[in-house]
C-alpha cells in the first residue's frame, strides 16, 4: 500500500504511521520531523505529487475561534482539503473531523444520526471541509471527541489537571463536576481510521469512547493514580454533551479504557517533573 499523511507533527500523525509500518508512507509537512523511515515533502509540493496513493490521511488543521483567524481557518481547514481532493481523485481520503460540528448543541445525546449544528468558526470550517470530502469518490470521515495520548500538548483540560495532580497534588474542578465529556486515546483513533479506510463503502463515523465521563469521574480516576485532592469551586458554564456508541468501531475492536489510558499518560507526565 502507498500512503500519504498530510501533516507530520501531531500525535495523531505518529499514531497513523504506526499503523502503516509495512507500507510505503509519504508525509506532507509544515515543519519537518527528524524521522527518516518515511519520505517527507513540504506542503507546497502538494501539486507535484502524483495520484498514486491508496489512502490519503488529512490531519492538518487550524484550531481557532478568533475572528482574526478566519482567513487562515479557510485556507487550511477548507481550501487545503479541496486541493487534496482535486490532486488525488483515485485515492481514498480519510478526513479527521471533530465533534465540534455539533458545538451548537448541548444537554443532548449525540449520535451519528444527529444533524451537525456548528456554532464556532472552527466547527463551521470543519463541517465545510466535510462537505468537500463528501464530493470525493472514496472517503471516510471521523468526528473525533477529546483525543488524548502520550506526547500531547498541554492545551486542554485533561493534561492540565494531570499536571496539577502531579505537581500540586490538587485538582480544581469548576461547579459540581457533573459536566460530561468523551475521551478517546489517539492510538484508537488511528486504528479506527485504518479500519474505515479498508472498508469498500464511504462512511461518516464518530470516533469516541464507549463511555461518557463526568469531570467528577475523570478527577476520581486521576486521584486514584496520584493520590491528589479534588476541590470543587465556582460555576461551570461549559456545555455538557454525551455521545452514543456507534456500531462499527466497537464490533471491530476494543477501545482502550480511560482508566488505562490515563495511567499511561500520568506515567509519561511524571517523567517531565
Amino acid at each position: 500500500m502507498k500512503i500519504l499523511i498530510v501533516g507530520s507533527n501531531s500525535i495523531l500523525s505518529k499514531a497513523i504511521l504506526n499503523q502503516h509500518l509495512d507500507d510505503e508512507v509519504d508525509v506532507l509537512y509544515n515543519s519537518k520531523t527528524s524521522e527518516n523511515y518515511f519520505r517527507q515533502f513540504p506542503m507546497d509540493d502538494l501539486i507535484q505529487l502524483n495520484d498514486e496513493y491508496d489512502y490519503v490521511y488529512i490531519v492538518s488543521a487550524i484550531l481557532s475561534n478568533h475572528l482574526d483567524d478566519i482567513d487562515m481557518l479557510f485556507h487550511v481547514n477548507v481550501k487545503l482539503v479541496k486541493n487534496i481532493s482535486y490532486q488525488f481523485p483515485s485515492a481514498k481520503l480519510i478526513y479527521f473531523s471533530t465533534v465540534s460540528v455539533f458545538d451548537g448543541l448541548s444537554d443532548i445525546i449525540i449520535s451519528e444520526n444527529t444533524t451537525p449544528t456548528p456554532e464556532s468558526f472552527y466547527g463551521i470550517s470543519k463541517l465545510w471541509a466535510e462537505k468537500v470530502i463528501m464530493k470525493h469518490s472514496k472517503f471516510s470521515i471521523l468526528r473525533i471527541s477529546s483525543m488524548y495520548g502520550i506526547g500531547m500538548k498541554n492545551l486542554t483540560f485533561l493534561p492540565k489537571i494531570i499536571d496539577d495532580a502531579i505537581s500540586k497534588k490538587q485538582i480544581r474542578i469548576f461547579g459540581d463536576g457533573l459536566r460530561y465529556q468523551n475521551y478517546i486515546k489517539v492510538d484508537d483513533v488511528a486504528v479506527l481510521a485504518k479500519k474505515t479506510a479498508e472498508l469498500n463503502e464511504n462512511t461518516v463515523q464518530l470516533a469516541i469512547d464507549k463511555i461518557n465521563y463526568s469531570n467528577r469521574q475523570l478527577a476520581e480516576i486521576i486521584k486514584n493514580e496520584t493520590d491528589c485532592e479534588i476541590l470543587y469551586e465556582g460555576f461551570d458554564s461549559s456545555r455538557s454533551v454525551e455521545y452514543s456508541q456507534n456500531t462499527f468501531p466497537y464490533s471491530a475492536y476494543n477501545i482502550t479504557s480511560l482508566e488505562k489510558g490515563i495511567k499511561e499518560l500520568i506515567e509519561w507526565k511524571r517523567k517531565q517533573f
